[in-house]
């Protein structure tokens, strides 16, 4: 387990089912546009860091971001800057936010060093094969930023107590 970032808090972004899946076969089990344009907004112009199964199944850099794929397996990717490891994400040099992106490995590598969690709750469960990973025991109280009748987003903080 890494020790939380004292140079720059990184963000995390992710949708789940209430069975906390977030994943199906490489692919989202729900379709919602108002949470994709919700990641949009919020993390357009910033860095976005997932790992290479999340990379493949979005097929392509996503535009208006600086796309970071974190891999021990893969060299180059054309648009993104090829990490082999949180630790080297630790060490990358932007003025932008940092924001991971997925997928479960990663989220469950990275939530210790993560500070701020925004989280959109799909509501229902789904079938799937990648799931969100245990966080409730590291922030505070969500804040309800959206209630929606298929989703909630929520904003968690970093419990420093």
């Amino acid at each position: 387990m890494s020790a939380p970032s004292t140079k720059r808090p990184w963000k995390a972004i992710a949708a789940m089912s209430e069975n906390r899946v977030i994943g199906k076969k490489g692919d989202i089990p729900w379709h919602i546009p108002e949470d994709f344009k919700w990641v949009k907004q919020c993390t357009k112009g910033q860095v976005i860091a997932m790992g290479r199964k999340t990379f493949e199944s979005m097929g392509r850099p996503l535009p208006l971001r600086e796309n970071i794929v974190i891999s021990r397996s893969t060299d180059a990717i054309e648009g993104c800057h090829v990490l082999p490891s949180l630790d080297a994400l630790e060490e990358y040099q932007t003025d932008r936010e940092i924001w991971i992106f997925g997928g479960a490995q990663i989220y469950a590598a990275a939530m210790d060093r993560v500070q701020e969690l925004y989280l959109t709750v799909v509501k229902g469960t789904f079938d799937g094969d990648a799931f969100f990973p245990a966080f409730e025991d590291q922030f505070g109280q969500p804040k309800v930023l959206r209630d929606e009748a298929e989703f909630r987003i929520l904003k968690f903080v970093a419990d420093c107590s």
